[in-house]
């Protein structure tokens, strides 16, 4: 059995752990049985060496025991939260915490409210649009607050997506509605804030030189600004697009490789030093998504393994990074869907990349172009992991999804690398900037049109919903799938590409 398995194993113990945790009120009792079996299984782990079934079995059942009190103990560390509310209307202050998402007629801002009381859940409030507040203003802020209800999903299915649960999984316990508020102060200087601060700054300079609704989708995919109208945003969805509208791994991969390539004179451990901590910067200024958070820890990884000159194996890095964020935020396991699509749509890059691109190139042996052939390995992997949980979470399935990213996908790297340009050159060369922006501009346009396209197309979407039995039992057919396809032979061999480590697999 080798690491990953055993990794694997434990990771599902954890899993199980956190479930069992939160779900049971003899946790406890639980974790005491779990214990006395890790006692049993360890003993016959270490006596029957000589007989592989029951040294197998028995190093199974310690593993997945150790991982499963580990998850409970982890349950019975998390502090109790409560959420700020007043069904009337009250005044309170609180000190906006990330840069404030814009809407179509709205602004969103999530602020930690100052009370006397601790472990209160932060506030997500609604405002019109103007003034805009930013990052690390405290507001005076006058209405009502209350605790957030299930909405009904953008589909007509009948289970209402759980919204006060997502947004627990953000720390975000109440919301309020337009309430008054005012500006008491600035808010102290900090390194957060100024990075804020700076993708702020960032933002506006490519607003100023990208039209909309391109600057929309450039400002997301950079600094992942969420100013997308909803009707667009809903065209990205129904065309399978909805990944590519948000910051993603991408961009880790990006700085990066930038750094490494720009500092290549120094010594390797400083260059991963400084790129690191490039990495915390920018997750910092832009904020912990999910995907961005599991494409860090992931690159952390790489990185060391760079120092330590060890192979990056990234299955390990991918369970490695989903158990840190777990352990870390539990209610994240059961609530997050963002985190949920983002790991199971690199786990199935992972897990079925390499039988994918083996099948490409033996049935369809005249795509010769290995950019495209990766970027249809990618997209049907992707696809095919996520589709189940898409069924069950929102119950629609897209059609024209495979289409519509072979379409697209080339040229996002292009139109990133457009925007990043339009977003330098703005400090150098007005003209400059506003030249590229036009090409950028253009070439995002392109982008949107496909979306808006394939939308139009006949049954580009309809409802199946799927229950949770079902979605298991699809996703115990794709290991069955993988597994039997691993031992095929097509008569190819999977060509892999050093860098992809660091970009193909953690970019998604």
């Amino acid at each position: 059995m080798d690491t990953h398995v055993k990794t694997l194993i434990i990771t599902l113990g954890v899993c199980v752990g956190i479930f069992v945790g939160g779900i049971s009120s003899h946790a406890s009792e639980i974790a005491l049985f779990m214990v006395a079996l890790i006692v049993i299984q360890g003993c016959i782990f270490f006596w029957e060496r000589s007989l592989p079934l029951q040294y197998s079995l028995a190093l199974v059942t310690l593993l997945l025991s150790i991982g499963t009190v580990v998850g409970i103990v982890r349950m019975q560390l998390v502090e109790e939260r409560v959420s700020y509310v007043c069904e009337k209307s009250c005044t309170f202050e609180g000190e906006i915490i990330s840069s404030p998402e814009t809407k179509n007629d709205y602004q969103v801002i999530v602020v930690t409210p100052t009370t006397k009381e601790k472990n209160i859940l932060n506030i997500q409030v609604r405002a019109p649009l103007y003034p805009r507040y930013h990052s690390g203003e405290v507001l005076t802020i006058s209405g009502k607050v209350t605790i957030p209800k299930p909405v009904p999903s953008h589909v007509n299915t009948t289970k209402p997506f759980d919204y006060r649960a997502y947004l627990a999984s953000k720390n975000i316990g109440s919301e309020t509605m337009y309430p008054r508020i005012e500006i008491k102060d600035e808010g102290k200087a900090s390194i957060k804030n100024m990075l804020v601060g700076w993708k702020e700054s960032l933002v506006e300079r490519s607003n100023m030189y990208i039209s909309p609704p391109a600057s929309m989708l450039s400002n997301g995919m950079l600094f992942g600004e969420s100013s997308m109208s909803k009707d667009l945003s809903q065209s990205f969805r129904t065309a399978g697009l909805s990944h590519i509208i948000v910051l993603s791994g991408f961009n880790i991969a990006i700085v990066i490789a930038s750094i490494l390539f720009v500092l290549a004179f120094l010594p390797l451990y400083v260059r991963v030093i400084l790129a690191a901590l490039s990495v915390i910067a920018f997750v910092i200024m832009v904020g912990g998504e999910p995907s961005v958070v599991r494409a860090t820890l992931m690159a952390f990884i790489g990185l060391l393994a760079m120092v330590a000159g060890r192979a990056y194996v990234a299955k390990q890095a991918l369970l490695l990074s989903f158990l840190a964020i777990i352990l870390y935020s539990p209610i994240s396991l059961t609530h997050d869907v963002s985190l949920h699509l983002s790991f199971l749509a690199t786990a199935g890059i992972v897990y079925m990349g390499e039988y994918v691109d083996v099948l490409l190139r033996h049935y369809f042996p005249r795509v010769t172009s290995v950019a495209l052939r990766g970027i249809c390995t990618t997209t049907v992997c992707a696809y095919l992991a996520t589709l189940p949980y898409i069924m069950y979470t929102f119950g629609t399935v897209s059609v024209y999804a495979l289409l519509a990213n072979i379409l697209v996908l080339p040229f996002v790297p292009v139109a990133m690398l457009l925007s990043f340009l339009v977003v330098m050159a703005s400090y150098v060369s007005p003209l400059v900037a506003e030249i590229i922006g036009i090409f950028d501009t253009a070439l995002i346009n392109c982008m949107i049109g496909v979306a808006r396209l394939i939308e139009t197309l006949p049954f580009s979407t309809f409802v199946l919903s799927v229950s949770l039995a079902t979605m298991c039992g699809m996703y115990i057919l794709f290991a069955f799938g993988i597994r039997y396809f691993g031992k095929v032979d097509v008569g190819e061999t999977f060509e892999r590409d050093d860098q992809g480590n660091l970009t193909g697999i953690i970019s998604y």
